[in-house]
């Protein structure tokens, strides 16, 4: 390989106005971090975090600074229309000056998608890319501590929410640098009870975005480190938190690479796997993750040869002795991906959904998004059809 990071553009933007807290038991410190910010926290957190006693401890340490805090139970699923305006109102009438969310991607995308529309008003509909009438995030959101309790998505480093619609036929962004959180707090002790199977789903979400993000069009010096850094975490650490969740240290690297792969995704952006996991989820409601690790092997062979030397770098971090050309290299990381997912339990392909062929094109539709133009090689509708055939 010639190069580390193979080709590099010198002509880009790099944004990430996020103040990161990082350690385990740091989110101990949440009631004093948000008696920076605000007096009456809107907090939305996921059932699970409830069950795990996390909320709870959350709840003391705001209390112990005199907060106020409104609680509010995300729905299961993916925040959808209808669930952002019923808790924008919620927050509005108990006059909150911030938000605070606590769990995974979803309960924290619902909480940048309340911050932000809870001060420009109106419906979330209204907002999102390529349904909504294109209105405009002219004022600051709530300010916005997010806590994740899964490693994957990333969200509480990124400028978007995603939105879906109540009968499923569309995921789509609200998307504005207003939406980016003001604190994240990373504490990996709060992942511990995570169970398998949603590790694994969230794990290959966050490999899929550090991988995609690395070799998408847009990437950039600054985001191929973190990307490359990400991917060894990742790597080092996945299979040791599906096997043995209560590894603190590995819950530690699988949670700052995700924090990684959100930083890459809003600067770089994503491609192809990402592309068609939005359609799948908005259709068939397939978890996000799980997409993702089905649609990455087969996005890396779709763009081996347009992102070679990068496909190989990634090849020369999954391999003990790094030896070989670079389409041996890269053919190897194309593997250990779907040994990885053959590991977890995760299918090769998407033929166990048994998508009519009939749907094909209205699947191509929903998936012909922002993350699609990221693509090393460009995807046409036709082009879109023929990969849906070969893996569905």
């Amino acid at each position: 390989m010639n190069s580390i990071v193979g080709q590099i553009r010198m002509n880009f933007q790099f944004h990430t106005p996020i103040r990161l807290i990082v350690g385990c038991g740091t989110c101990k410190n949440a009631g004093t971090l948000a008696s920076e910010i605000g007096k009456r926290g809107f907090v939305i957190f996921n059932a699970s975090s409830e069950i795990n006693g996390n909320l709870e401890r959350l709840l003391e340490s705001l209390a112990d600074r005199q907060i106020q805090a409104f609680t509010h139970r995300k729905p299961p699923g993916e925040p959808d229309v209808d669930m952002v305006n019923a808790a924008t109102e919620m927050a509005i009438r108990e006059k909150c000056d911030f938000v605070l969310s606590l769990g995974g991607g979803s309960a924290i995308d619902l909480a940048k998608a309340v911050a932000g529309l809870a001060t420009n008003g109106g419906n979330i509909i209204e907002y999102l890319e390529g349904v909504g009438s294109g209105r405009s995030v002219d004022h600051p959101a709530l300010p916005h501590i997010a806590i994740p309790t899964t490693a994957g998505a990333g969200a509480e480093v990124t400028r978007n929410a995603v939105i879906r619609s109540p009968e499923g036929r569309f995921k789509k962004s609200f998307r504005s640098p207003y939406l980016y959180p003001a604190i994240a707090i990373l504490d990996a002790e709060l992942t511990v009870s995570l169970p398998p199977e949603q590790t694994a789903f969230s794990g290959m979400d966050a490999v899929t975005q550090l991988i995609e993000s690395y070799l998408t069009r847009k990437a950039n010096p600054i985001t191929d480190a973190l990307a490359l850094h990400g991917m060894e975490l990742a790597f080092r650490a996945i299979r040791n938190v599906y096997h043995n969740g209560a590894d603190l240290q590995a819950r530690e690297e699988m949670l700052l690479a995700s924090t990684l792969s959100g930083i890459c995704l809003a600067n770089a952006g994503l491609g192809m796997a990402h592309g068609f996991a939005s359609g799948l989820g908005a259709l068939y409601d397939i978890p996000h993750g799980k997409a993702c690790a089905i649609l990455l092997p087969h996005m890396m062979r779709y763009n081996v040869h347009a992102a070679l030397e990068k496909m190989a770098r990634i090849g020369y971090i999954l391999h003990d002795s790094p030896v070989g050309s670079e389409e041996n290299l890269a053919g190897f990381a194309i593997q250990q991906i779907e040994k990885l997912n053959e590991e977890f339990g995760i299918p090769a392909d998407l033929k166990s959904l048994d998508i009519p062929p009939s749907e094909y094109d209205l699947l191509i539709e929903m998936s012909m998004g922002n993350s699609m133009s990221g693509n090393p090689l460009e995807i046409t509708l036709d082009k879109a059809r023929v990969i849906l055939e070969h893996i569905a």
